[in-house]
């Protein structure tokens, strides 16, 4: 595949975001395109909502995948390999102290609007806040959506409340691999990446054949591969 800076892409546009649902429901399904056949966005649905505004850092995916080596005793030769462990993430920084990050923070916790005043009880948690995600992802007319069946809080930051800047919520959240059919395949799934980045789309056999044939005609004569004659 040749070089192609069309497919570098930078993440950041206003439609970028993530989504939440409420815990204690369902798994949800997966949402439709970001965008619709005449470029309009396509929020995730009613039972999604977002945290709103994200640090300037952006959401990081982050993949804890860790593997065994088990080796032979002649040569102590690795003979196979197994991955025992493989955990997706996604990182932020919530720059907004509203209720939906207001619960992930406080999970089982009762938060209750009286009026103009909110009021949240926090107690210990006890068992998991499992909630289904979408992350959302836009570069012009580039886009990509990642939905997650299953995510947890997994991890949460110190908040800091100091002069000269912004307050922000810390939190890392755990996708936990969930046993559904998505298309022709059934099976546990941690997470789904739809895009309509070009660079991704897999060609067709016969294209296949055709564009390696191009790469190849365009690679630069080398002394053990002369210019055809």
């Amino acid at each position: 595949m040749a070089k192609n800076s069309d497919n570098a892409r930078a993440w950041y546009g206003h439609d970028s975001g993530l989504w939440v649902t409420l815990p204690g429901q369902p798994v949800a399904a997966e949402p439709v395109p970001m965008y619709d056949e005449n470029g309009a966005f396509q929020a995730p649905g009613d039972a999604w909502y977002e945290l709103g505004w994200l640090s300037e850092d952006g959401p990081t995916q982050g993949r804890n995948r860790t593997t065994e080596r088990y080796r032979a005793w002649q040569g102590n030769s690795i003979v196979r390999t197994a991955v025992t462990e493989d955990d997706h993430t996604v990182s932020i920084q919530a720059l907004e102290g509203n209720w939906v990050v207001q619960q992930l923070r406080y999970p089982n916790s009762p938060i209750t609007t009286t009026g103009d005043l909110t009021k949240t009880i926090v107690t210990g948690q006890s068992g998991e806040d499992v909630r289904s995600g979408v992350l959302d992802l836009a570069d012009g007319s580039v886009w990509k959506r990642i939905f997650f069946p299953r995510l947890v809080v997994d991890e949460l930051g110190d908040v800091a409340h100091s002069v000269g800047d912004l307050t922000f919520y810390e939190m890392t959240l755990l996708a936990m691999p969930h046993v559904m059919t998505v298309d022709d395949f059934t099976g546990p799934v941690s997470l789904v990446e739809v895009t309509n980045a070009a660079g991704m789309r897999i060609p067709a056999p016969g294209e296949a054949m055709s564009i390696m044939a191009k790469a190849a005609a365009g690679k630069r004569p080398t002394a053990d591969r002369p210019t055809a004659a």
